[in-house]
């Protein structure tokens, strides 16, 4: 099985949170601001051009939003020391958060209007930190406040926007992927708690009390029982902990997400390294079935609904660490993505709407552990937003579809 030094077990961190503030440091030198573009091989009609948002270095995840009111979608991305603002269309850099040790950086982000002032936030933790959360505060000016999300969930891999209760906010789903600690094997999904700026944490809700052993991944989140209520799916890696290697997800029952036990499913087991898993409909039946990949072994496959019959898509790409499941052709069924870390490769998988996948590949020169789709241009269709990992960069490919 291949690995990645992302998941190695490393010391925890020193708490960042012995200040009351956070400063913002003044843009970076025009020297790191990148606009590079070239043709690849397109999806359909047109080619997707490249664009490198940023090579400050090594990076796991990055998220987008306009985070300075100017009608342009910039960037946020974690490197070494430091969580950093990329404003387009010149990718200015404004440091939003530095860390105490200068070589760390966060495994996993998201971003949204968390606090209800109109301006996106933003969310994410070291591997084996606290989550925190970063609170815009005025349209990207000024300094960015860091606020605690929880304090005992530790080993974290993956952090997930998704509306669990209902109640027409966004929460957060994280999970505890290391066997130990007050919340080892488990995950937790967080509420937004009413006084949130002053509350010591988010409300918290476990439901997966370590039964999520074995490294648990990356999330998906959708409604898999037709009840109405979403539920979450989860990837296992396997070594070097104990158990792993499966799909399952767990159903939400219902009555704020809270109330009664969520139920694990397995949807497949002996899936080598298993990370990744989206929730959608892929062949057109009007049941929802499952995109998955293997990000620390080889393969991006899906599985059917309701038995949960596996399809191999692209079985050779190896660390396909990151995915994407949506409509990048905008012909209304829903197409795959995704980045193999070690095989370099960052491919666009075209469904055909009953299933069958053509696999485009964009690029054979770029890593990546975070990939995103995202409107990036407004232009009406969604591009992709990659965190380079070893590659040092951030780029996004530009859909040829508008």
């Amino acid at each position: 099985m291949t690995g990645s030094d992302d998941d190695a077990l490393i010391p925890s961190q020193p708490d960042p949170f012995n200040q009351k503030e956070m400063k913002v440091s003044s843009t970076s030198p025009v020297a790191i601001l990148l606009s590079i573009s070239f043709l690849l091989p397109g999806l359909r009609a047109g080619d997707w051009k490249k664009h490198v948002v940023t090579e400050a270095g090594r990076n796991n995840t990055a998220v987008a939003a306009d985070y300075d009111g100017d009608g342009d979608v910039d960037v946020i991305t974690s490197y070494p020391g430091k969580i950093s603002l990329f404003s387009a269309p010149n990718w200015e850099e404004t440091v939003l958060h530095r860390f105490p040790k200068a070589n760390a950086t966060c495994i996993h982000s998201e971003t949204f209007d968390i606090d209800g002032d109109g301006a996106p936030d933003w969310a994410g933790a070291e591997a084996f930190g606290k989550p925190f959360w970063l609170e815009n505060p005025n349209n990207g000016a000024g300094a960015w406040t860091a606020r605690i999300i929880d304090h005992d969930i530790r080993g974290i891999h993956c952090i997930l926007k998704a509306d669990v209760d209902k109640d027409g906010k966004l929460d957060l789903i994280i999970n505890n992927f290391v066997p130990d600690g007050p919340l080892g094997d488990s995950v937790a999904w967080f509420r937004i708690p009413k006084k949130l700026k002053d509350a010591p944490q988010w409300d918290r809700f476990v439901f997966a009390d370590k039964t999520a052993r074995g490294g648990s991944h990356y999330f998906g989140f959708g409604d898999v029982d037709g009840d109405g209520w979403g539920e979450i799916a989860i990837g296992a890696k396997g070594k070097p902990f104990a158990d792993g290697n499966w799909f399952a997800y767990w159903t939400n029952p219902g009555k704020d997400g809270v109330e009664g036990s969520w139920k694990k499913t397995v949807i497949s087991e002996n899936q080598l390294a298993a990370t990744n898993i989206k929730t959608g409909d892929l062949n057109g039946d009007g049941k929802p079935d499952f995109l998955a990949s293997r990000g620390h072994s080889a393969g991006v496959l899906w599985f059917e609904a309701p038995d949960w019959k596996a399809h191999e898509i692209d079985p050779d790409t190896k660390s396909p660490h990151s995915l994407v499941l949506d409509d990048l052709d905008g012909d209304g069924d829903l197409d795959g993505a995704s980045c193999g870390f070690e095989s370099r490769k960052v491919a666009v998988y075209e469904n055909d709407g009953k299933g069958n996948f053509t696999i485009h590949v964009l690029d054979d020169a770029q890593e990546s552990y975070d990939l995103r789709s995202v409107d990036m241009d407004g232009d009406g269709d969604l591009d992709l937003l990659n965190a380079g990992r070893a590659t040092g960069n951030v780029a996004w490919y530009e859909n040829p579809q508008k």
